[in-house]
């Protein structure tokens, strides 16, 4: 550590205007904390503002939470010669959209930023002092990490010699206020695990990978034709630009064929190997041949070939200047609907700029762009994560494809709501007005659900249950047929149970298991929210949560996530599926639960699952006079899933084939599952022919959909499932892509939209078949 003086006074507080730059004072009150810890502070358009001087050198610094009172938050701390007070106050504002895009919506953004010049050798002193002065901002409200400059080992170093006693890193505020639940070193420790081979860290990969996770989420929805084909230019190949291009390489999306630095450009249309210069400046640095280059620069891994190329203008923020050149120069030969930019950096509009003006002019050029704090939130919601016990040390590339899964969930709200194929202006709004809805709501998902992990059929007869899955559903199993694969790319497992003799119809049906990112965490949220649970326990250690399936709406259960999701290779057994079953499959469309009183099961699932409602709606399936519905049903997308959905339902009178259904059970249930297929038709004709009973003679259809469906009876395995063909089932892939195209579709009459359209006629149509296929 290096050595700061000592001598009292060696900082001063309050709003000093020292003269060395033309920033702004504020001209709100001083107001003095609560803690009398908390140094004073000033309220500046509705922001808590500290200004710190530093009395051994010219440095000052500013500490900005973006909040009215002294509130959690998380933001970086920077250091440079031209900081200024306003560039605080506006990183910490884009912080606070940020954050809403991660699992923790309600932290709001703060930053803090030093100006002074980082070639100074008194630099290190600097950031020292400020941090030893603000130890008190730091430990209670603020949690910060390295940002321009600046180095996370750093800070967290400096707050554990000047924070309260206990602090392993910057982040305890954070970490402490959100429960966390793991050891305090752990969220250091996961922060500096490798997800990959690149030599890279998590928290450095993490930004890279989710601005390309997020190009991609875009082109799947406005041009899926391009993946695989885009061609690259990156400015910068600090932190940055380096993870993007390498997480760009690994997720397929195109090629690098254009690197720009602030001392040059290199360019290759056939593709730049960044893997190769990344290496190559990495053993530069071991090597101590660096040849006058800085160690992070594009240039200290280029070999005398690249160094050799012209000069070139390095451009730091996006203006319209700059606009008007990637229009006309750098985008030129690129098609009208192919171009794209993405920001990894902060705040990169000219402060001069007009946003509605800057939007006109990207659309003008058919250039399409997220808002920045939308495309770099990745580090944000890995640090959120780590600080809310979301991510676990061990767990690297669970963690990574987390924090990237969070801004997919954004970008699909958002862009949902404003069209994925409308302006930029368009785009924008709807993600500011998503972040503050996000801010007022607060957190979902507190039990931290990752996905629908397995299904348990329990049944009388085992052998036709497995036959039902296997020839019927086109489920693959393990050697031992103990374990079963639906057949969609991220479906869940399957097992089936033979229930005893005497077992009751409570007995008999499915359960659901959703995997959670911390097993632990969750059970600390179940007793904290008095949510009855059951634990089971195997070798002295916790393997599953067992939920009151009259709490929740149905059988469920909670299971932890492994580090990373197994491949399927261990399903080697064919199905020995129905020849019109093969090919035909696509994935698992929806499961629908039945139960007395499905409101407070709604907000069980949107708050501590985090399932998003889609829609709600009523039918009347016969039993309620003309005018009058019979049946309430809430679809719910699943948690990180935009294509499967649960169906919540009641039913609204004794006499509606709802309430016949939960009677007949004696407790809330599963009803069915549903597997979309491509063409319901010859599956249905093969399956009546081989004796298998339906719950009617024929399919139910809907013209205006093109929706196709049928039952296979609940008395062939003791669980209806249903077979189901959209009007676009049959452009779908059988392995489909979770990202697909083909689950935009319109809103309808009833049902839900977005993932998916169901009609109330055909829900009516299905409901009948049920009460007058002898299921009563």
């Amino acid at each position: 550590m290096a050595d700061i003086p000592s001598e009292p006074g060696a900082s001063t507080y309050g709003v000093v205007d020292r003269k060395t730059n033309n920033t702004p004072v504020a001209d709100g009150a001083v107001e003095k904390s609560p803690n009398d810890r908390i140094p004073s502070y000033t309220v500046m358009d509705g922001r808590c503002v500290w200004h710190w001087a530093d009395e051994l050198s010219e440095a000052e610094g500013w500490i900005v939470i973006d909040a009215p009172v002294p509130s959690l938050s998380g933001g970086g701390l920077f250091l440079h010669e031209r900081t200024t007070l306003d560039e605080v106050r506006d990183v910490a504002q884009s912080m606070s959209l940020k954050l809403a895009v991660s699992c923790q919506p309600q932290v709001v953004g703060a930053k803090g930023g030093i100006r002074f010049s980082p070639q100074h050798p008194q630099a290190p002193h600097v950031l020292e002092r400020f941090i030893r002065d603000n130890a008190n901002i730091i430990a209670r409200y603020w949690g910060t990490g390295a940002d321009i400059n600046t180095d996370h080992a750093i800070i967290d170093q400096h707050a554990r010699a000047y924070c309260p006693s206990g602090t392993t890193t910057a982040l305890d505020a954070l970490r402490n206020s959100l429960g966390g639940g793991s050891p305090p070193d752990d969220v250091a420790s996961l922060l500096k695990e490798s997800s990959n081979a690149t030599g890279w860290s998590l928290e450095e990969y993490c930004v890279g990978y989710v601005m390309a996770t997020t190009l991609k989420e875009v082109l799947t929805h406005q041009r899926p034709d391009l993946i695989g084909k885009v061609r690259l230019m990156i400015q910068g190949f600090g932190c940055v630009g380096t993870t993007f291009a390498l997480a760009a390489e690994e997720l397929g999306i195109g090629r690098v064929v254009g690197i720009s630095s602030q001392y040059g450009f290199l360019i290759n249309d056939d593709g730049i190997d960044c893997g190769a210069i990344d290496r190559a400046r990495r053993t530069a640095v071991n090597n101590g041949s660096l040849q006058g280059n800085d160690a992070r620069s594009f240039e200290a891994g280029l070999g005398q070939a690249g160094l050799s190329r012209n000069a070139g203008d390095w451009r730091y923020v996006l203006t319209s200047r700059v606009i008007s050149t990637l229009a006309d120069e750098t985008f030129a030969q690129a098609p009208l609907g192919s171009r794209f930019i993405i920001a990894g950096a902060n705040n990169v509009f000219d402060r001069g700029e007009c946003v509605q003006d800057v939007a006109r002019q990207l659309d003008s050029a058919s250039i399409y762009m997220l808002p920045e704090w939308v495309t770099n939130s990745g580090t944000a919601n890995l640090f959120m994560r780590a600080c809310s016990g979301l991510a676990l040390k061990g767990y690297a590339v669970s963690n990574l494809e987390a924090s990237a899964a969070d801004t997919k969930a954004f970008v699909r709200a958002a862009l949902s709501r404003a069209g994925y194929h409308q302006g930029n202006l368009a785009a924008w709004q709807a993600c500011r007005d998503l972040a503050v809805a996000r801010r007022k709501d607060g957190p979902a998902n507190l039990l931290g659900v990752k996905r629908m992990a397995h299904l348990t059929m329990r049944t009388s007869d085992l052998e036709r249950a497995t036959r039902a899955i296997t020839t019927l559903y086109n489920a693959k199993s393990n050697v031992d047929r103990t374990l079963f694969q639906l057949p969609g790319s991220d479906d869940p497992t399957i097992s089936i149970v033979q229930v005893p003799d005497d077992a009751s119809q409570a007995d008999i049906g499915l359960s659901v298991q959703l995997s959670v990112y911390n097993l632990q965490k969750a059970r600390e949220v179940l007793r904290a929210e008095s949510i009855a649970f059951q634990e089971l326990i195997v070798d002295h250690e916790l393997t599953e949560l067992i939920l009151e399936p009259e709490q929740v709406g149905y059988p469920m259960s909670l299971c932890q996530a492994p580090p990373q999701e197994p491949p399927k290779d261990m399903f080697t057994c064919p199905s020995y599926a129905l020849g019109s079953v093969i090919g035909s499959t696509i994935q698992l469309d929806h499961y629908a639960s039945i139960m007395s009183d499905t409101a407070p099961k709604k907000v069980f699932h949107e708050k501590m699952l985090g399932f998003t409602h889609l829609r709600t709606f009523t039918v009347n399936a016969g039993s309620a006079p003309e005018g009058q519905d019979d049946g309430l049903m809430h679809v719910m997308g699943l948690p990180q899933d935009q294509q499967r959905v649960l169906i919540l339902t009641e039913g609204l009178s004794p006499a509606s084939v709802f309430s016949k259904l939960l009677s007949r059970k004696s407790r809330s249930h599963v009803h069915h599952i549903a597997m979309e297929v491509k063409a319901v038709d010859p599956i249905f004709t093969a399956i009546r022919d081989r004796g298998w009973t339906t719950t009617a003679n024929t399919p139910s259809v809907d013209l205006a959909t093109g929706f196709r469906q049928f039952f296979l009876s609940e008395s062939e395995t003791g669980t209806v499932l249903e077979f189901i063909e959209r009007r676009d089932s049959a452009k779908a892939d059988v392995s489909a892509d979770s990202d697909s195209e083909r689950i935009q579709q319109p809103k309808g009459n009833g049902g839900y939209s977005g993932q998916g359209e169901f009609r109330t006629d055909n829900i009516v149509s299905l409901a009948r078949s049920l009460e007058n296929s002898q299921l009563m």
